[in-house]
């Protein structure tokens, strides 16, 4: 369990750590972006006229300029160039109150910079309100040399009309005095720009604005050559076909990768989130400017949805019953925010007039921070819930929550790839390296497992090659077995035949006997019917033993046995019997070594007693029998020091042919000639209890010179030299 807890608290941290890293990541990449991806005004001198001085600058090698500052501003009018020059006195300022030296800013003419400089002539001035009218003039100074120059206007909220060297050359929407005569229209455009003889270029921007939250030019427009221009609009247009490409792996490759989930609705709730984000990039003004309100209308519709898109995609992530809590909620908050998204899409949609409102800026932020408010809350509860996807969704919820959060962050970005693209592309990124990075790790897990698998059947058909080689071997030896119990049938069957016959017709004999037997007779007849009844109990009791033998049920009763001393009782026995004939039978032991083994005494006496009388039984009658008890040294009989017996004679001997089966039951040789009165199964018995004993037994047999037989037993544990261990008290 220890182990376990460490290993789970070491992947846990290990996580944690992966999450704090990547996050980090993002968030110090995505303040580089901030600062080097900015409009910063160029810095530039001026004539003694107040034009900025550009004569030392090439269009064609040079940066690009930012006429981020150095601005004319003349409040609550709308100025043509000739009434800005008419009023002119002879000093060169304007006889309408005006601000010098004005900065270009995010919030319009509502924050003209630090170091503007006021000219009133004593004339009254309100301050700027964001529904409100101004004129922006500058002026530039060129060298004459330069033919064409393109100046770009990123932003200029609501309405507008350009004029260059006194010329109107651009108009967006109607702008007017008062709001009666007024129409909004998104402004983005680039103007290209011829100087005068002399080298000059004066731009004047009239501006009106009653429905933005922001009025005036809210974007430092820039000047360079048209081609670096064009470049930075083409790579705005790249950089979105890249978030297109990204979107269109996911859903090509998602087809097949989602018939792995459970559930797939997470999967096209992503696509759907993530198309609804970069069509909000794809209907800034600065990318794809289309007239009236349509720009921002599609940009707040696409904004809503996205959020909404999280929302279900967040909420997708769990299987239900994953938590009583939002199993609860699940239904409620869906209605909810489904009316709310619903709601404001009709709003704005029916009332456009609304889109530029800075409480709908407002509103709009707060529904989005109460969605991923709720989606953090979401996956940090079922973190500690649900283990799976645990840094995956983390890093997920707090990338889209930025990801929403900063569509609301405005900057002037020097290429229109904003903070909330650039977040996207983190977005695409890295979920394409966890699809990846998740694909290689599957395919590892695959074939290791495939390996596994395969080295698994590779066992299993060695183990049913074994099983198959044990079946044909059992099958073998089941039709051997059964060869042996028709032959012991037989034998059985031929053997007690025999006696019986004989008995039976010795009863008839005497049964259907015309004259009355002799005393001699009867004692003749009835002694071979004693014989033959004696064979009978002698084969039956040899099979119900040899039974017991090889039953698993039947155990040996081992204890200390001397060898030497049981073996030298059964020759005195027998020594006795050769008494008075020419059968020599000799003996022979160590005298300091008693030959201890561990048996079963009435076994072993069975053992011995049969292999010495099958001895003396196949041997002439001045035939020798020699009996040798000695220690069996040899290693790798028994693990050394084993004890042996040899029965050795000189008698008929067995073929050699025949000598492996010589411990088969009903076994005999063929050369035994008129000794075949034996059951059969006497070896079979002897076999059974040297198995039982852990011993061995083998036969070695020269037909007409005799055999041995090799009887060894592993060494006996106890000692009859050891004393017994004293009773301990109680």
């Amino acid at each position: 369990m220890s182990l376990t807890s460490n290993s789970k608290s070491k992947k846990r941290f290990s996580l944690q750590l992966s999450a704090i890293i990547m996050i980090a990541v993002i968030a110090v990449s995505s303040l580089a972006f901030l600062l080097i991806n900015q409009r910063r005004s160029s810095d530039f001198s001026y004539t003694i006229s107040g034009a900025v001085d550009l004569r030392n600058w090439d269009a064609d090698t040079d940066p690009a300029v930012v006429l981020g500052k150095g601005w004319e501003f003349y409040p609550h009018r709308l100025l043509t160039p000739l009434q800005i020059h008419e009023s002119r006195s002879e000093t060169g300022k304007a006889h309408y109150p005006y601000y010098q030296n004005v900065t270009i800013r995010t919030n319009g003419w509502t924050d003209l910079g630090p170091n503007y400089e006021l000219y009133d002539y004593g004339q009254p001035l309100e301050p700027m309100k964001k529904y409100d009218i101004g004129t922006y003039r500058i002026e530039l100074l060129l060298n004459p040399s330069v033919d064409y120059i393109t100046v770009n206007i990123p932003d200029i909220a609501q309405a507008a009309t350009i004029w260059v060297n006194g010329k109107a050359v651009r108009h967006y929407g109607s702008i007017s005095v008062s709001k009666e005569n007024y129409t909004p229209s998104a402004v983005c455009t680039d103007i290209q720009l011829e100087p005068n003889n002399d080298g000059r270029i004066e731009i004047v921007i009239q501006v009106a604005n009653f429905s933005s939250a922001y009025g005036g030019i809210i974007y430092s427009p820039c000047i360079a050559s048209s081609a670096t221009v064009g470049t930075i609009e083409y790579s705005v247009r790249m950089y979105l076909t890249v978030l297109f490409a990204f979107w269109f792996f996911f859903f090509v490759g998602g087809i097949y990768i989602s018939k792995t989930f459970n559930n797939k609705s997470k999967f096209y709730l992503f696509l759907f989130m993530f198309l609804c984000e970069i069509l909000f990039e794809v209907a800034s003004p600065m990318v794809t400017p289309l007239p009236g309100n349509w720009n921002t209308l599609l940009r707040i519709t696409m904004l809503i949805l996205s959020n909404y898109g999280t929302f279900l995609f967040f909420l997708s992530l769990y299987p239900p019953k994953a938590s009583h809590l939002f199993d609860t909620t699940r239904f409620f908050e869906i209605i909810l925010i489904s009316s709310l998204t619903a709601m404001y899409i009709v709003v704005f949609w029916c009332f456009p007039q609304v889109l530029y409102l800075q409480s709908s800026v407002i509103t709009n932020m707060v529904l989005m921070l109460i969605c991923n408010a709720y989606n953090i809350f979401r996956v940090f509860y079922m973190n500690h819930r649900y283990e799976h996807g645990k840094l995956l969704y983390t890093i997920s919820v707090i990338l889209t929550t930025a990801i929403n959060v900063s569509c609301f962050v405005r900057r002037q970005y020097f290429v229109y790839i904003t903070l909330h693209s650039f977040l996207l592309l983190w977005l695409a990124v890295g979920f394409t390296l966890y699809f990846v990075i998740d694909y290689v790790h599957t395919y590892e897990k695959l074939a290791f497992n495939n390996k596994n698998l395969e080295n698994a059947v590779e066992e299993k058909t060695k183990y049913i090659t074994r099983v198959n080689q044990d079946l044909l071997k059992n099958h073998e030896k089941l039709l051997e077995n059964e060869e042996a119990r028709k032959k012991m049938m037989s034998n059985v069957s031929h053997d007690l035949r025999t006696p019986i016959t004989a008995i039976r017709g010795y009863v008839e004999l005497m049964l259907n006997a015309k004259e009355p037997l002799t005393r001699e007779q009867e004692v003749q007849y009835l002694s071979n019917m004693h014989t033959r009844s004696v064979q009978m109990e002698q084969l039956i009791s040899d099979l119900v033993q040899l039974t017991r033998m090889e039953s698993e049920n039947d155990k040996i009763e081992k204890m200390p046995v001397s060898i030497k001393e049981m073996v030298g009782d059964l020759f005195n026995l027998y020594h006795s019997e050769c008494e008075g004939t020419e059968k020599v039978i000799t003996f022979h032991a160590p005298a300091d070594d008693d030959l201890l083994i561990d048996g079963d005494p009435k076994r072993l006496l069975r053992v011995f007693e049969n292999i010495i009388v099958n001895a003396m039984k196949y041997t002439k009658e001045d035939g020798k029998i020699h009996i040798d008890c000695h220690r069996y040294d040899d290693p790798a009989m028994l693990g050394g020091n084993a004890v042996e017996v040899l029965v050795k004679d000189n008698g008929v001997g067995i073929p050699a042919n025949e000598v492996p089966y010589v411990f088969d039951r009903f076994y005999r040789a063929e050369n035994s000639g008129i000794n075949k009165t034996g059951s059969g199964l006497g070896l079979s018995i002897v076999k059974s209890i040297m198995d039982k004993h852990g011993g061995k037994i083998w036969a070695e047999s020269e037909e007409g010179k005799g055999s041995e037989f090799h009887i060894v037993f592993p060494p006996s544990e106890f000692s009859f030299d050891e004393e017994p261990p004293e009773d301990e008290e109680e």
